[in-house]
């Protein structure tokens, strides 16, 4: 296992990749952006600035994070479908063809998944569209998610599709996931894509009226 293989492999884009499967020490990143990655996920420092200045990392000839990159913030786990991605993308010869089919097409879903899921999160500059508001994680650096407003997978089979996405802070995403939280696009703080109303009526229609905040 690698770095550029998973920065080639997760289509992470960084320009220097290193890995270490306990997460602690490593050779310096040289070029920006880059990442570093253990065996359970990983982590992106856009820029040299906030790579040297960041408190827990201890740079010298050689890096190390003495909790592991697991502690950082920003850390991103490996969802199950990269995990299989990665495990499985170096085809064995006894995987029969109908799985390697099936791992293929996941291979192509998370590539466009995440270069979707970049886009709407430079669109609004990691802003939350709900609340407004922007988490700042690094110089220069925030953080947001992105939701799907019908979700992928049963039952609800949401497509994976930019009309069925917004950009959302993890609170709202929270509220959203437990349908605390109907929509409205007349009311959100920005919007800068179309939002498919068709999928936001399916949204509402399982929103919980009890307790519920109308945005």
């Amino acid at each position: 296992m690698t770095g550029d293989y998973l920065n080639k492999i997760l289509s992470i884009n960084a320009k220097h990749a290193l890995y270490r499967e306990d997460g602690k020490w490593y050779h310096n990143i040289t070029k920006f952006p880059g990442v570093l990655f253990d065996k359970n996920g990983y982590v992106i420092f856009d820029n040299k600035v906030d790579y040297n200045n960041n408190p827990n990392l201890q740079i010298n000839k050689d890096l190390n994070i003495k909790k592991g990159i697991q502690s950082l913030v920003g850390y991103i786990t490996f969802t199950e479908r990269e995990k299989e991605l990665i495990n499985n993308v170096d085809f064995e010869d006894n995987i029969d063809n109908e799985k390697k089919v099936r791992i293929i097409r996941e291979i192509e879903s998370i590539l466009r998944n995440k270069k979707l899921v970049e886009k709407i999160k430079k669109l609004y500059k990691n802003t939350c569209q709900i609340c407004e508001s922007q988490i700042r994680i690094g110089e220069n650096t925030y953080y947001s998610e992105v939701h799907h407003v019908i979700a992928l997978g049963n039952p609800h089979n949401g497509p994976d599709t930019i009309n069925n996405m917004i950009c959302v802070c993890p609170n709202c995403h929270v509220m959203l996931d437990f349908k605390f939280i109907s929509l409205d696009t007349k009311k959100f703080k920005q919007l800068k894509h179309e939002i498919s109303l068709e999928r936001i009526k399916y949204h509402n229609s399982l929103y919980k009226k009890k307790n519920a905040f109308f945005v």
